[in-house]
């Protein structure tokens, strides 16, 4: 049962992130075009040939894509058997596992089919910019949030 609300939960996610980056695709020009949401939030259209906040991105060798897919796959393998082999799984648990499961499967995604990830959430304090992410890291990064909230409340 764990693994069926994981694995909807995390095809949800990949769900939305694929068409929100197809959207992002489809209606804005490459590192040009700017969508001012709020006075701190724009969409932008990146696009992310490296790991988390662009690391690596000058690294163009094939040994490094091969690298961040096999990385991935083994966090995602992670997660599975993270769920298998504990015995106190809780909603919490459950929700983040999927989380970053969706997360992890929609970047993954990206880098199998185009080679690179697309981002495109740009948070900023005047010119001071958050590198830009997408909803992929989101989930991600509530996800791993969640599950150190659930081992801080447990102790």
């Amino acid at each position: 049962m764990k693994y069926k609300w994981s694995l909807s939960i995390g095809l949800l996610v990949l769900a939305f992130d694929q068409v929100s980056k197809w959207l992002v695709m489809k209606y804005l020009i490459p590192y040009k075009e700017v969508i001012k949401m709020t006075p701190f939030l724009n969409f932008v259209h990146i696009r992310n040939t490296g790991v988390a906040f662009g690391i690596l991105a000058a690294n163009q060798s094939l040994l490094k894509e091969v690298f961040i897919l096999l990385l991935t796959t083994l966090a995602i393998l992670g997660l599975f058997f993270y769920l298998y082999y504990t015995k106190d799984v809780n909603f919490i648990k459950i929700i983040a596992c999927g989380l970053i499961l969706g997360g992890a499967s929609g970047n993954f995604t990206d880098r199998l089919f185009r080679g690179e990830v697309i981002d495109f959430i740009d948070f900023h304090i005047d010119h001071y910019h958050w590198p830009a992410f997408n909803v992929a890291d989101s989930t991600v990064s509530l996800g791993i949030f969640l599950i150190l909230l659930n081992l801080a409340i447990k102790k």
